[in-house]
């Protein structure tokens, strides 16, 4: 681009994660002239890859909901005529669980999931059939509901959404005590609570329902070749409709007159003029270092900062010379927790108590072109905040010694609790790394590394969370810090949400 040259766009959106891109290739489809803008150099967010001798290690997404036939995610990659250019290896069952020394392997296909705990919890039969008939309840109900919803609507919802209206201010524990009794049996049906970020007892009810339909109706699906393929088709996408994508760089300002977006500039000095501009990135950065001062409204910039982001996670990736199933391991995800006291277990990782739980995820027991031969990948997992110990040990925000010291005493720590599945763990590792929540914020500018936005309590799901529209004038957002949460089908969907708003808006507006 010339030095002062200004390029025109219809939509520029900030940041090539999956809501980013999905947003960008369905507006490219319609006809707008779109552009998407990544800091790093490769696209997809959380959603990446990256290889180490001859190793693809995901960065952070395990699996993604909903790509199956029948799945929300895979009707987005048809609509964009790239479902054919996946291939998909269905995670069958789920992922295992262990509460001390009993385990429970977690089937896919609902009606079998729920043989299996009514034969286990024979008292509570009718009352798991009724959560799950709940839950797609829930699910049916959202699917209906108006986005964005306005105040007549508002009038509405008891009668219209009568499940919405009973639950959308309460805990998933809460929405359980309807009608499970059996203490343990809640802790089964809530052991995937790590993928929405927080326990049953703290997290939204729609939030947790949500991840369980999308696990139990739509599956959870592996993309051949690692989380990168499915950013890269949908990258692919964008540019077939003639999208544009740019990478290795970093939007530092939503250039803003009289309330209304006109554009972006960007680290590299480029002014790129927009009618429409979508931000995908973090939403603090957006509102509170892209955005000038006195350019928002104190109301709205009080109610941002009231809100609190997600737990981040701690990550170790291993290059191993074993095979787990020789341990007996066959599951691909697997959950270590020390009981069946869910409230315990989060407060221990807040605490970052290592030693007494981790989520294991084995992606080459479902594709082995991920790892040389006869190698595998074992990823390990934890959930702990940005500020523990000091937010690492860094040295007024710098890296030191002492960081690099507590990231590896943590990656042993890590590897020798994940022994208690996988024996002698330790003596098969050919290579090994490690990423603390520090490394998630720089490499995805997501505030404390937040792996799923705003922490999807009560108070910060749905209509608290962001809306896709914004109180500046076509300034619009996608991705996890919006209404739908975490997670790569809600992410996607928010994507859709919001490029079908500005198609509706750009339709009715003059050119």
């Amino acid at each position: 681009m010339e030095e002062n040259e200004v390029k025109k766009y219809d939509v520029v959106i900030i940041g090539a994660g999956l809501g980013g891109l999905t947003c960008g290739a369905i507006l490219a489809k319609s006809g707008l002239k779109t552009l998407v803008i990544e800091q790093h150099s490769i696209p997809g967010g959380y959603c990446t890859s990256f290889k180490r001798n001859g190793f693809i290690f995901d960065a952070a997404v395990h699996f993604s909901e909903g790509l199956g036939e029948r799945g929300r995610f895979y009707q987005i990659l048809k609509e964009l005529e790239v479902e054919k250019e996946i291939e998909l290896h269905k995670i069958d069952p789920l992922y295992r669980v262990f509460f001390g020394d009993e385990s429970f392997s977690i089937p896919a296909d609902l009606n079998e999931y729920i043989s299996m705990l009514s034969k286990k919890f024979p008292k509570e039969e009718k009352g798991i059939s009724k959560l799950f008939n709940t839950i797609k309840g829930l699910k049916e109900e959202a699917e209906k509901l108006p986005n964005p919803l306005l105040i007549w609507d508002k009038i509405f919802v008891p009668l219209k959404f009568p499940l919405i209206f009973k639950y959308y201010k309460k805990t998933f524990a809460e929405m359980l005590a309807d009608f499970i009794e059996d203490d343990k049996l809640r802790s089964i049906i809530s052991s995937g609570w790590p993928y929405v970020g927080l326990p049953p007892s703290k997290v939204s009810a729609t939030q947790m329902a949500g991840y369980l339909y999308s696990a139990h109706f739509e599956g959870h699906y592996y993309p051949k070749g690692g989380s990168q393929v499915l950013a890269n088709i949908l990258a692919k996408a964008l540019k077939k409709y003639g999208g544009e994508l740019q990478l290795g760089n970093k939007v530092t300002k939503i250039l803003i007159e009289n309330n209304k977006a006109m554009g972006v500039e960007t680290a590299k000095g480029d002014k790129i003029n927009a009618k429409y501009v979508v931000s995908n990135a973090d939403a603090r950065q957006t509102f509170l270092k892209m955005i000038e001062p006195g350019k928002l409204n104190s109301k709205f910039l009080n109610s941002l900062n009231q809100m609190g982001p997600s737990v981040s996670f701690f990550q170790v990736w291993l290059g191993v010379d074993m095979n787990p199933r020789d341990k007996g391991i066959n599951e691909y995800e697997i959950f270590c927790y020390p009981s069946y006291d869910t409230d315990h277990i989060y407060d221990s990782c807040l605490q970052g108590k290592f030693e007494l739980g981790c989520g294991i995820n084995i992606p080459t027991l479902n594709d082995t072109t991920l790892a040389p031969d006869n190698k595998h990948i074992i990823g390990l997992i934890y959930p702990v905040p940005y500020t523990y110990n000091e937010n690492w040990g860094t040295e007024n925000g710098k890296k030191g010694s002492s960081y690099k010291k507590l990231k590896d005493e943590k990656m042993h720590q890590l590897i020798k609790t994940a022994e208690r599945v996988i024996p002698e763990l330790s003596k098969h590792i050919i290579l090994s790394d490690a990423a603390t929540p520090l490394t998630l914020e720089r490499y995805t500018q997501n505030s404390e590394g937040a792996a799923y936005g705003w922490a999807s309590t009560p108070d910060q799901s749905g209509t608290s969370r962001l809306q896709p529209e914004t109180p500046v004038k076509n300034l619009y957002l996608a991705g996890h810090w919006t209404t739908s949460g975490g997670g790569t089908i809600t992410v996607a969907l928010s994507g859709r949400t919001t490029a079908e708003m500005i198609i509706k808006v750009h339709s009715k507006s003059p050119h």
